[in-house]
């Protein structure tokens, strides 16, 4: 049977991506996890990246069929089983950008804003950055990015994506007791990361995408089952070495990069958040925020407005 070959015109904050499929549940994937970004009119915009998500050769397409990525013309990754294709997507998306958008300071963080006040969640994978991303974005905050900081090095504002949040293993089962039902993708089973669902982005995170963002917080987060809410401030010198450590670009920006990362730095407060509760962990967010000019940025938070235990600094 042939495969109807489809595109779509994605906008997703600064970019626009052309995508030519003829997999099913690459499309399927599309019209429901994109329907806010589609555009109407593509002819009246520039497109920043060509992709196009194709099966395996002939021969694959019945025995272990493959999904296989192109930009350009080029495959830059050898394919996947085809029931990863949408993630597929997702990890090619972000290849691009972070090859070739160094008009930013591209840090792998996720962001967020709320009431004009944006964060930067940093954490090594497996520490529940996406699945904070998500509780976050469920409890009213503006979604920017779950993985990409895009920092404008002249401005200092972090510009967001709105793309699916990738939830991973057990965070999956989690999210879904405060995200709507609809808005989870098929399960994907067996990836390098282990069993990913996409999440469908809010409507109005994706409606004012093109709404940037100051850098209020600098958030560390590690979820740590025997630790109900341990808050800490972050030496700023720590900070810079970290920013720099998670950048993709660092390094080919140079002077530029430095200078980014040290005007953020010199900006915004940091603290280092051990967390067992997602509600927790949103109020010492939003405590560092409103004590920005304060020093009481140590202690133990719970969800109880009421309830703050200050520890001294070791």
């Amino acid at each position: 049977m042939l495969l109807s070959t489809q595109r779509y015109y994605l906008q997703t904050g600064p970019f626009i991506t052309e995508v030519e499929t003829s997999i099913p549940s690459v499309q399927r994937y599309l019209k429901t996890h994109y329907q806010d970004n589609l555009l109407a009119d593509p002819e009246l915009h520039f497109v920043d990246f060509h992709v196009s998500m194709i099966p395996g050769m002939l021969g694959r397409r019945w025995i272990k069929p493959q999904a296989r990525f192109y930009f350009n013309g080029r495959e830059p990754f050898k394919p996947l089983p085809l029931n990863q294709a949408p993630a597929m997507l997702e990890w090619g998306m972000n290849w691009l950008i972070t090859n070739h958008a160094h008009q930013y300071l591209i840090i792998h963080a996720a962001t967020l804003e709320k009431n004009g006040k944006g964060i930067v969640i940093s954490a090594p994978s497996g520490s529940g950055k996406s699945t904070l991303c998500a509780y976050l974005v469920s409890q009213g905050w503006r979604l920017l990015s779950d993985e990409l900081a895009l920092v404008c090095p002249e401005t200092l504002q972090i510009h967001g994506l709105a793309r699916p949040i990738n939830l991973k293993n057990n965070a999956i089962e989690l999210a879904r007791c405060f995200l709507p039902s609809a808005s989870f993708g098929e399960e994907i089973a067996d990836t390098l990361k282990g069993k990913v669902c996409l999440v469908k982005p809010p409507k109005p995170s994706v409606a004012r995408v093109h709404i940037s963002a100051p850098i209020s917080l600098i958030v560390f987060v590690k979820y740590s089952a025997a630790e109900q809410c341990y808050v800490e401030q972050v030496e700023k010198c720590e900070v810079l070495m970290e920013l720099i450590t998670n950048s993709f670009n660092f390094g080919l920006l140079n002077q530029t990069g430095f200078a980014c990362a040290k005007q953020i730095v010199e900006a915004a407060d940091a603290i280092y958040i051990e967390y067992n509760q997602l509600a927790d962990c949103e109020v010492a967010i939003r405590k560092g925020i409103d004590e920005k000019d304060n020093d009481t940025k140590v202690g133990r938070y719970s969800s109880d407005p009421h309830d703050f235990t200050l520890n001294e600094p070791s």
